[in-house]
């Protein structure tokens, strides 16, 4: 197979992103010189993968069966070659866009990923109204992995990640009490915001916000007489804030 000449030489590669995480591309972009047409974000095949596959938008079937027609790069290597992904590279798993070709703007378009099929087949999937021990249950509207990881339940899906900590109440200490120590002790006076609290029955919740880079997250605690829960969910992109919130509301003490 000839060596492939590059539309754009090695030593020309310019630091646009410090995303150093690896990506798909065509032949379409890297030696013929076309612009990304559509780009779609899949799970990652291996620790370094962003799981970005950019393509020029109208490779046949049979142009992507071949091997040879693709090859591995640098998400900041393919910037260079299109600076209209930048704004996009953050976006999360499962996201897809596709350019305008009246505008010359990309748009978030359906994505040919469907997050249920990148459930890990090694851990037991959960969904619904599900027990997360003898104490404590949430309602899940979608499917997620389940595994017990350093003591804390960690329930995941592409995109979406909770853990849980079941805490005993051992000094009898009364619900106030108890959600003033919390806050104390997570000290998130600095970088926390958005700060919620609701009563329900004698279940208190209390729960705040984090940025933390790409990422975004919610800590909370449900705190009953016997003990408490606390809580961390991890979500990559914002718009989801609602059904993070809503199965952290959700949370309550099962009936057994």
């Amino acid at each position: 197979m000839p060596k492939k000449r590059f539309f754009i030489p090695a030593e020309n590669i310019k630091q646009l992103l410090n995303n150093h995480s690896g990506c798909i591309a065509t032949d379409l972009i890297t030696v013929d010189g076309r612009p990304v047409g559509y780009m779609y974000r899949e799970p990652p095949d291996y620790d370094a993968d962003s799981g970005w596959r950019f393509l020029a938008g109208d490779e046949s079937d049979e142009y992507m069966d071949d091997a040879g027609n693709h090859g591995l790069y640098t998400v900041n290597t393919i910037a260079n070659y299109d600076n209209d992904i930048i704004p996009l590279v953050d976006e999360p798993i499962g996201s897809a866009f596709a350019r305008n070709v009246k505008t010359g703007l990309f748009e978030l378009i359906d994505s040919p990923i469907a997050p249920d099929d990148f459930l890990h087949p090694e851990f037991p999937v959960v969904t619904g109204k599900h027990k997360l021990n003898s104490t404590w249950c949430v309602s899940l509207p979608l499917k997620f992995n389940r595994r017990i990881e350093d003591g804390a339940l960690i329930l995941w899906r592409p995109g979406v990640t909770l853990y849980f900590n079941d805490w005993i109440n051992e000094h009898s200490q009364p619900i106030d009490v108890r959600l003033a120590q919390l806050k104390a002790d997570a000290d998130i006076s600095t970088y926390g915001y958005d700060f919620q609290e609701q009563q329900t029955g004698s279940i208190q919740r209390f729960s705040y916000r984090l940025a933390e880079g790409s990422v975004h997250a919610l800590y909370g605690f449900v705190i009953a007489e016997d003990g408490h829960l606390q809580v961390a969910i991890y979500f990559d992109n914002k718009l989801d804030i609602d059904l993070v919130r809503s199965m952290f509301v959700s949370i309550t003490q099962s009936p057994d």
